[in-house]
């Protein structure tokens, strides 16, 4: 069993002995079933698959992300980079965020979790 998931997220200015703090506004979870195959042939016919149903989710993310209700409050000039990622040139999407994550059939422990939580706070 796993998952991808997708946040948006927004900024917020803390004090100045921390650093940002990423407040999602948005997340959208895929769950997936992780099978192992026998063959490549076997691998190359499943990921064709496995596309196709992706872009289709992600077509679907896409229509209602397109929504106003969905989107936070557009920022002022001065607040534009804790809404919009302007580390790019041609466009500025919304800040996001893309994780991966497989566990077993029993399921993550405690640790595990808090260990995760930690290290993906430590990396905003």
């Amino acid at each position: 069993m796993g998952q991808i998931s997708l946040e948006f997220y927004q900024k917020k200015k803390s004090r100045w002995l921390f650093s940002d703090e990423c407040i999602p506004w948005e997340v959208w979870t895929i769950r997936v079933n992780v099978v192992n195959l026998a063959n490549e042939q076997e691998r190359q016919i499943c990921r064709e698959k496995i596309g196709e149903k992706l872009g289709e989710k992600v077509i679907n993310i896409i229509e209602v992300m397109n929504r106003h209700e969905y989107l936070p409050k557009m920022p002022t000039q001065s607040e534009v980079d804790n809404v919009f990622d302007t580390s790019l040139k041609d466009i500025q999407p919304y800040l996001n965020k893309i994780t991966c994550q497989i566990t077993d059939s029993l399921g993550t422990s405690v640790t595990t979790t808090m260990r995760r939580l930690i290290k993906d706070t430590l990396q905003l």
